[in-house]
C-alpha cells in the first residue's frame, strides 16, 4: 500500500511551443534546477565529441567532453579536473537567455530560434532551433520533476577543428531545495533514458526521449518532421546487453520501446562505450547508437542518441533479456 502523496511517478507529457522561458521560468509552481546543453558533433575527418554541460541556477557543473574516433569508445578529453565548475548568474534580457560566468563571459546563451555555446578555448557551437518543444511532469508529492527540451542543428568548433551534428538544451524543474541530482529520478527510478536525434539524408528529422524506468516511470514523445508525433505512457519495454548485466564490461546493445501502436528502436553504434562513472549509481552506462522506427529504412545522415542504462534495474522492471542475440 502507498502512502498518501506517493502516486508511483507516473509521467504525463507532450509537445510545447519551444521557448526558452519555459527552461528558465517555474512551471506548474516548481522551479528550475538544472539546465544542460550536450549532444553528438563531428568532424569530417571522422573525428567524434560527445559534450555535455550543466548548471544548476547558482553554479556551474564541469564540462564532459568526450571524443572518440568513429567505431570507437570514448575517452574523456575534459572532465572536473581540467574544465571550469564554480559560480555562475543567470540573466534575461532582451529574448536572450544567458549562463554567465563571475569574469562576463556567457557560458550558455539561448533565444527562441538559437544557442550559443562557449567553453573557453575547447568548444564553441551555434546552433538553430529544429521542431517543438517537448515537457514531461512525474507527479509526486513530495519529489515532482518537470523536465523541457529543444533540439539545435549545430556547427562549431571543438579544439579547433570544425564540426556538425545534434544539441539538446534541456532542463529540470524541481521543488525547492530538491536537488535533481540527489533526486529519485537518479537515485532509483531512470532505467533506460535516450535522447535522440535522428536526420536523414532527405532532410527529415525524427528526435524525442525514450523513458522507462521503476514505479511507473515511462514515456515515449517524438517529433517527426515527415509525419504526426508520437505519445505514449503505457510502454513495453525490451533490452538486450553485449554481456551479462552484472559484468563491469557490459553495456547497452538494444532496447525496443513500444507504445501507442508504435514500436522504436535504439541501437548500439560500433564502440561508442563512454568510460563508467563511478561517481554515480552502480550499474551505471552510457554508450552512444541511433534511434529509429523498426520499419526504418532510411540511413541517417546525423545522430544523437546516448543510452543511459543503470543495468540492474533493467532487470528489476523485467526489461532486460540475457544477452544481445539471444
Amino acid at each position: 500500500m502507498r502512502t498518501s502523496g506517493h502516486y508511483g511517478f507516473p509521467i504525463v507529457g507532450n509537445l510545447i511551443k519551444p521557448a526558452p522561458e519555459a527552461h528558465w521560468d517555474d512551471v506548474l509552481g516548481l522551479s528550475m534546477n538544472m539546465e544542460y546543453f550536450y549532444g553528438s558533433v563531428r568532424s569530417e575527418a571522422g573525428d567524434y565529441w560527445w559534450p555535455i554541460r550543466g548548471c544548476y541556477t547558482d553554479r556551474a557543473r564541469y564540462l564532459h567532453l568526450c571524443e572518440s574516433k568513429i567505431g570507437g569508445d570514448f575517452s574523456y578529453a575534459t572532465d572536473e579536473t581540467n574544465s571550469y565548475g564554480g559560480p555562475i548568474e543567470h540573466r534575461h534580457s532582451g529574448g536572450r537567455y544567458e549562463v554567465v560566468k563571475p569574469d562576463g563571459d556567457a557560458l550558455m546563451a539561448v533565444t527562441e530560434t538559437t544557442m550559443e555555446w562557449r567553453d573557453g578555448a575547447d568548444l564553441h557551437i551555434t546552433g538553430e532551433r529544429v521542431g517543438s518543444g517537448l515537457q514531461f511532469y512525474a507527479v509526486d508529492a513530495d519529489d515532482p520533476m518537470l523536465y523541457t527540451s529543444r533540439l539545435f542543428r549545430a556547427k562549431g568548433s571543438i579544439k579547433g577543428v570544425p564540426v556538425s551534428g545534434l544539441v539538446f538544451h534541456d532542463s529540470m524543474h524541481t521543488k525547492d531545495g530538491r536537488q535533481f541530482m540527489q533526486g529519485p529520478v537518479i537515485t532509483r527510478l531512470e532505467t533506460a533514458w535516450v535522447a535522440f536525434a535522428t536526420e536523414f539524408e532527405d532532410g527529415e528529422i525524427h528526435s524525442g526521449h525514450l523513458i522507462h524506468g521503476t514505479e511507473g516511470f515511462n514515456v515515449m514523445i517524438i517529433d517527426r518532421s515527415d509525419g504526426p508525433p508520437v505519445i505514449a505512457h503505457d510502454v513495453v519495454v525490451e533490452a538486450e546487453l553485449d554481456g551479462p548485466f552484472d559484468s563491469e564490461s557490459a553495456f547497452p546493445q538494444r532496447i525496443t520501446y513500444t507504445g501507442a501502436g508504435e514500436t522504436w528502436v535504439w541501437e548500439a553504434a560500433e564502440g561508442g562505450r563512454c568510460p563508467i562513472r563511478h561517481d554515480l549509481i552502480e550499474g551505471h552506462r552510457w554508450r552512444q547508437g541511433w534511434v529509429h522506427h523498426i520499419d526504418e529504412t532510411r540511413r541517417p545522415k546525423a545522430t544523437e542518441a546516448l543510452m543511459e542504462t543503470y543495468n540492474g534495474r533493467l532487470v528489476e522492471t523485467g526489461a532486460l533479456r540475457e544477452k544481445a542475440g539471444r
